[in-house]
């Protein structure tokens, strides 16, 4: 294998990706211990720290600041002259939060977050690829019934 092709293989690498489902208790502060699991997988240029805002199907996002990074040029992107495009950035960032874990892993998600997405003193915290969900236990056992009948028929519309 010549040079060329062992750079290709480097840069053709996938980088860690945040998979699975854990349930983690909400302290009466807000706190929650990020699973090690995604914990380990967080790299280094994230510094520990989460951006977390309104997220789709009533749960809360949480991407890690490199990602958080390269979806807000593609959010500043956006013509703002469009009114669908201000009311999606206005709903999804008025209550956002920079969210940074300490050494033991716990993070402080605000409370009027917390209360949007209808979370307690309990959540589930899903693995979405690039970024993390949070989701009252409720709706996530509610989506999870919905994607149950109408995953095959996704999939047919997809190329994987």
């Amino acid at each position: 294998m010549g040079r060329g092709e062992v750079f290709k293989l480097k840069k053709a690498r996938v980088v860690d990706q945040f998979l699975g489902e854990y349930d983690v208790p909400v302290d009466e502060k807000g706190r929650i211990f990020v699973p090690a699991e995604f914990r380990r997988k967080l790299p280094p240029e994230a510094d520990s720290t989460f951006v977390v805002v309104r997220g789709f199907d009533h749960c809360l996002t949480a991407y890690p600041q490199h990602v958080w990074g390269e979806t807000a040029k593609k959010l500043m992107r956006l013509p703002q002259t469009e009114r669908r495009n201000r009311v999606f950035i206005r709903a999804m960032l008025s209550q956002a939060s920079e969210v940074r874990m300490d050494r033991q892993g716990r993070a402080g998600i605000p409370r009027k977050l917390l209360e949007r997405a209808g979370i307690g003193e309990q959540m589930v915290v899903i693995g979405a690829l690039d970024k993390l969900e949070f989701w009252n236990p409720g709706d996530w056992q509610a989506f999870m019934e919905e994607a149950d009948e109408g995953m095959e028929d996704a999939a047919e519309h997809l190329d994987l």
